[in-house]
């Protein structure tokens, strides 16, 4: 497969902007592109109006009967079915393509295809069930994970964002074309370390990064920033204040932030760079992605040992602290640690964050898929 020339990449979400799915889509491509390769951009998102009659209906019901369910539109055998259509007549009208690239599971190619197809995604359905939801999956589940298990055998290649979804795959999989390539950064800032490291010394911030998934980590992180001893601020992005309903003074809320317009961008950008630290401690799943974006910008890290952290950067860190979410009295001690660190410790700190991710580049990443597709 040398000299791939053209991809056509299935997105959920318009991969030309950089909210769809934490920014993943639009840097993937992007970086594609900037190898001189032709991207067929094919959004695959659910109908809007579809997806809202069946919110207010099926799965209204669905949730009375199931509480745990998590079985949206998207799962629906009516969008599988509209969804299908979409991706033959692009597959069609893309006659040229060297390669179909689908970042997720749900969805591939017909079997009828002759390109080659490859699967990107963080984990799978059967994974989010078993490891977020903590449970086996209901009767009317099974159809879409039937679905999805046929996807990931009868593809050619199956990447994974993190090495447990990896482990997880392979123990239920039966792909030998499975492989984690390292994880990536989600960040269009350039990167000045002198003027970055001077920032943060000057600094008495926090920072919280995470939407509503992430309550539970942002309501511990406050409730500990309230009995700080050390004068310091906590700024939170992807939260308003209405949707936590805690205030204090130096608490500040900036709501979700879009990489894609100017401003916010910019503020994104600003709070990142003169944060302290970046502090997460939700049960389970801490933002990865956000932290991992946050250590390239030399930001140190408070979050919770959750088994995809780990295994990426160790059971044990020298860029910040391991702190259970529901161990409070350690979350202040370290929050207090990182405000009044000497500068050679908190140089070190940063200088670690940084060190952990440096590789995780688009570019690198993408040279390592290219050469992957090409054996």
């Amino acid at each position: 497969m040398k000299g791939i020339k053209e991809i056509t990449v299935f997105s959920i979400g318009n991969s030309n902007e950089l909210k769809t799915w934490s920014n993943v889509p639009y840097f993937f491509t992007k970086s594609l592109e900037e190898k001189n390769i032709k991207v067929n951009r094919i959004d695959i998102e659910e109908n809007n109006v579809l997806n809202l009659l069946y919110k207010y209906s099926v799965y209204i019901f669905l949730k009375l009967t199931n509480k745990n369910s998590n079985h949206t539109y998207f799962r629906s055998r009516l969008n599988y079915f509209l969804t299908n259509r979409k991706i033959e007549n692009a597959i069609r009208k893309y006659g040229s393509s060297d390669v179909l690239l689908f970042l997720t599971y749900s969805f591939s190619a017909p079997k009828k295809s002759h390109k080659k197809i490859i699967l990107f995604s963080d984990w799978s359905y059967l994974y989010y069930i078993n490891t977020f939801l903590k449970r086996e999956p209901i009767w009317f589940e099974e159809n879409m994970l039937n679905k999805e298990k046929q996807n990931i055998n009868n593809a050619d290649i199956i990447l994974s964002l993190f090495p447990k979804s990896l482990e997880f795959n392979l123990q239920h999989y039966n792909n030998k074309h499975q492989y984690y390539l390292g994880n990536v950064i989600n960040g269009n800032y350039p990167l000045n370390k002198a003027n970055i490291i001077d920032k943060k010394r000057k600094s008495n911030k926090l920072l919280f990064i995470g939407n509503q998934k992430y309550i539970q980590g942002a309501t511990d992180l406050i409730t500990a920033f309230k009995q700080l001893k050390t004068k310091a601020e906590l700024h939170i992005i992807g939260l308003r204040e209405t949707e936590i309903n805690m205030k204090a003074e130096g608490l500040f809320y900036h709501g979700y932030l879009d990489k894609g317009i100017a401003s916010q961008n910019e503020l994104y950008y600003k709070l990142i760079t003169e944060a302290k630290a970046i502090v997460n401690t939700n049960p389970d799943w801490g933002a990865f992605s956000a932290m991992t974006e946050a250590m390239y910008y030399f930001t140190p890290v408070i979050t919770s040992p959750y088994e995809e952290f780990t295994k990426t950067y160790g059971n044990t860190i020298d860029f910040g602290f391991y702190v259970e979410h529901n161990s409070s009295h350690k979350l202040i001690l370290c929050l207090e640690d990182i405000l009044n660190n000497s500068d050679d410790s908190q140089l070190k700190l940063m200088n670690n964050a940084h060190d952990k991710v440096k590789d995780f580049t688009w570019s690198a990443y993408t040279d390592k898929v290219l050469n992957l597709i090409s054996e």
